[in-house]
C-alpha cells in the first residue's frame, strides 16, 4: 500500500514538473534597477511599441501585433494592481515594448530515412526515386526578440526590462504574432505585483 502511494506521489510530482515546463516555454531575462521600488508605484502609461522586421512590412500584421501585445501588457499590469492613466503627468511608470525578428534558412541536420545504398546510386542508368521521407536541404527559422521596457517618466531612465529571445520554426506570420503575444504574457508575469497600501 505504501509503495503504491509513493508511486502515485512520484507520478503527480512528475506531472506537475511537466506542466510547469509546458506552461512557460520562454526564458525571460529580467533587469530591475536596485534603487527603484516598483511594487510601491501605482499608475502607468502605455506607449505604443515598435514592431520591426517582417512583422512591420505588412501593416495589418503590425497592427494586430500592437493590439494583442498591448492587451496583454495592460491586462497583466491591471491584474497586478496597477492603474492605467492617459497622460504622462499622472503616471508613475511608462511602459512600452519592442518586437524584432529575422528569418534565416539553415541546413537540415536530420538524416534521410530509406536512403539507397551506394551500389544502387552508382549503377549506370539506375537512378532511384527520392524517398518520400526525405527532408528538404534547408528549413526556415525565425529569430524573434521581444523586450518590454518600463521607464520612470520623471527621469526617463530604465527601471525594469524583460526580454525573451527565441527561435521559432513557423512559416506563418500569424503564428509568429501568437508566439510574440505569448512571450509578452510571460514577460509581464515576471513584473512585481503592486504592494497593498497600509
Amino acid at each position: 500500500m505504501i509503495q503504491h502511494r509513493t508511486l502515485a506521489l512520484a507520478a503527480l510530482a512528475a506531472l506537475a514538473l511537466l506542466a510547469a515546463c509546458a506552461g512557460n516555454p520562454w526564458t525571460v531575462e529580467r533587469f530591475e534597477a536596485p534603487e527603484t521600488d516598483l511594487a510601491g508605484k501605482s499608475t502607468f502609461l502605455y506607449k505604443p511599441g515598435e514592431v520591426a522586421a517582417q512583422l512591420a512590412r505588412q501593416p495589418e500584421i503590425a497592427t494586430r501585433t500592437e493590439t494583442q501585445v498591448r492587451a496583454v501588457i495592460v491586462g497583466e499590469l491591471q491584474r497586478k494592481g496597477y492603474v492605467e492613466v492617459s497622460g504622462a503627468t499622472g503616471a508613475d511608470m511608462v511602459v512600452t515594448y519592442q518586437a524584432s525578428g529575422m528569418r534565416r534558412f539553415v541546413e537540415s541536420d536530420q538524416q534521410r530515412i530509406g536512403a539507397p545504398s551506394p551500389n544502387q546510386v552508382l549503377t549506370p542508368g539506375a537512378m532511384p526515386r527520392r524517398p518520400a521521407s526525405e527532408l528538404p536541404p534547408e528549413r526556415s527559422i525565425r529569430e524573434v526578440s521581444l523586450v518590454v521596457f518600463v521607464e520612470d517618466p520623471a527621469t526617463s531612465t530604465l527601471v525594469w526590462r524583460g526580454l525573451v529571445n527565441a527561435e521559432l520554426r513557423l512559416d506563418s506570420l500569424d503564428g509568429v504574432v501568437r508566439q510574440v503575444t505569448d512571450m509578452a504574457r510571460h514577460i509581464m508575469q515576471q513584473f512585481p505585483a503592486r504592494r497593498a497600501k497600509q
